[in-house]
């Protein structure tokens, strides 16, 4: 079966472009009638680790870092239910890289090329084929760090239920005397709203719950000396909302520019609740490169065929992570038929009266038409005792359980084929 997956990552007729193109039509299809929140983010695979065994002009390319570093770089639009925070799939996932000889941004001018021929079009790009995609959604807004703060982006995106969550990466001039960050500086705090951050690493954050304070504004801002300028509107009217630690000197401050209508508190606090679920894709992100499946010290010796890897694990990986919120859901989280086939679910009716106990702490009391009831088998088989004492599932257990439960399905699918045929 490996010898079978190594040919099959390597095969040539195996594209990039066609793996992305079913990952995201198989997610999109679960959008109709939902708010879709598409959350977009960047990352990159370092594998300078194995350098010396990578194949040469193999899709790979020099990154971020100051020194010399061998990988490729990822950006994804995560999409979640707006009102129920359920984890939908992928509305777009574009992968490249750099050449290595590639000159630095003042050789290259970048500051005077049009937005088309700069990275950060990725934005603009995932944008247009996420609304290609979502038609059936009754509305999209697009959530984005500071990189998304750009003119070109803030101007074009938006439209007949189509809004936008950027965050604020500079103080920009409006149509007033004060500019966007003194504006919003005069407003009152019109309320204090608490949430749940994820773990950040790269900022020592531990997982935690903290009360933001909450104020808004509305203002204009014109347009700015960019490419093109022509092709853009000569200003446009926002909404932009804090939220902020008080009293905190280095805490959460979060300056959001929206497109959406902001009147009272709830408005507000609705679009600072829905900019803190961006940690979602920061964390498949990360699991992507570090617990459970390791891309970055994948063996393949091809670069082309890691980064085929790469599309297929997001697929296992966002089945992990939707298990994984929702055993963390008194509700048992999202539909199972969203998470599983329906031959999968029937699979897990067999394997499950195998792991439960005698006790009725060991049997799986959860409701078997939610995901949660899933995750509790999916666990059992990944080495989870049952016991609430021994805390929720962790991905990892989810990752091992998953792979037990593929071996399984597979064994359990095949006399059903052959007696098809």
């Amino acid at each position: 079966m490996q010898k079978g997956c190594y040919r099959f990552l390597k095969n040539d007729k195996v594209t990039e472009d066609a793996l992305i193109r079913e990952l995201c039509e198989r997610s999109t299809t679960l959008s109709a009638q939902r708010h879709v929140l598409c959350i977009q983010d960047t990352t990159e695979m370092n594998l300078s680790t194995h350098k010396h065994r990578l194949m040469d002009n193999s899709g790979l390319g020099r990154l971020d870092s100051k020194h010399p570093q061998l990988g490729f770089k990822m950006h994804s639009t995560l999409m979640m239910d707006a009102s129920t925070h359920d984890v939908l799939g992928f509305s777009d996932v574009h992968l490249w890289h750099r050449p290595l000889d590639m000159a630095n941004r003042r050789e290259r001018k970048i500051d005077s090329l049009p937005v088309e021929e700069k990275e950060s079009s990725k934005w603009i790009n995932a944008a247009s084929k996420s609304k290609y995609l979502l038609k059936e959604a009754t509305a999209i807004t697009f959530i984005e760090d500071r990189e998304g703060d750009f003119y070109s982006q803030l101007s074009t995106i938006a439209g007949d239920n189509v809004h936008y969550i950027i965050r604020s990466r500079i103080n920009r001039k409006t149509s007033t005397e004060f500019k966007a960050w003194d504006a919003l500086a005069l407003q009152p705090s019109v309320g204090s709203i608490t949430i749940e951050l994820g773990t950040d690493r790269r900022k020592k954050r531990t997982r935690k719950t903290v009360t933001l304070q909450v104020r808004y504004a509305s203002i204009t801002i014109p347009r700015t000396s960019i490419k093109n300028a022509a092709n853009y509107p000569r200003q446009i009217s926002l909404n932009i909302v804090e939220a902020y630690e008080e009293g905190q000197l280095k805490g959460i401050n979060w300056k959001l520019l929206t497109t959406h209508s902001i009147s009272c508190f709830e408005d507000a606090a609705r679009i600072v609740e829905w900019y803190s679920l961006r940690w979602t894709v920061e964390q498949v992100h990360r699991l992507l490169k570090k617990k459970g499946f390791g891309l970055e010290d994948s063996e393949l010796e091809n670069g082309w065929a890691i980064r085929k890897l790469c599309i297929l694990m997001l697929s296992a990986l966002l089945r992990i992570l939707q298990m994984n919120l929702a055993y963390n859901e008194p509700e048992g989280g999202q539909p199972i038929e969203e998470v599983f086939t329906a031959d999968e679910v029937e699979c897990l009716k067999i394997i499950n009266p195998k792991l439960e106990g005698k006790t009725n702490k060991l049997h799986n009391n959860n409701d078997p038409t939610r995901a949660k009831w899933a995750t509790w088998i999916i666990a059992r088989l990944g080495g989870w005792t049952g016991y609430t004492s021994q805390g929720p599932p962790g991905v990892i257990i989810l990752k091992r359980g998953l792979d037990r439960f593929a071996a399984i399905y597979f064994g359990w699918q095949l006399p059903r084929d052959v007696g098809t045929r």
